[in-house]
């Protein structure tokens, strides 16, 4: 089971957002995007701690007969698969909070081209443009 991860990003209090230069964003989409990051890093966070103890729970249980036991089993894999998936957006929240705190944000890391506002309301970790 893997916990979230374990790299300590700045508070947003404490961060300086930046853009990459090339990027199509002001200051206030900055900040909006920062806080949405944050925000659903934190929702997220929360979700995952939840779906540990589940799982914890789950797996602690003494069972009364096989079909029980199957439909445990399978509540762990559905929560060790959500719990996974939110890991792995966890992850991709830390790494966009990093590329604003250096002023590597808004552009694409395949093409170099600037991410549309619009995408990164929708997906603020987003990494490339919808054409990449």
């Amino acid at each position: 089971m893997r916990g979230h991860c374990d790299r300590r990003i700045p508070s947003l209090a404490r961060m300086s957002v930046r853009a990459h230069p090339d990027a199509a964003l002001n200051q206030a989409q900055l900040e909006a995007l920062a806080s949405k990051l944050a925000d659903t890093r934190d929702e997220l966070a929360a979700k995952l701690a939840i779906l540990n103890r589940q799982i914890t729970l789950k797996e602690d249980c003494s069972v009364a007969d096989a079909a029980e036991a199957a439909s445990l089993r399978q509540g762990v894999v559905r929560a060790t698969a959500m719990a996974d998936q939110h890991h792995q957006t966890i992850a991709e929240i830390d790494r966009a909070l990093r590329r604003l705190e250096s002023g590597r944000y808004g552009v694409s890391e395949m093409s170099g081209e600037p991410i549309p506002y619009e995408r990164l309301t929708l997906i603020p970790w987003a990494r490339t443009g919808l054409n990449d």
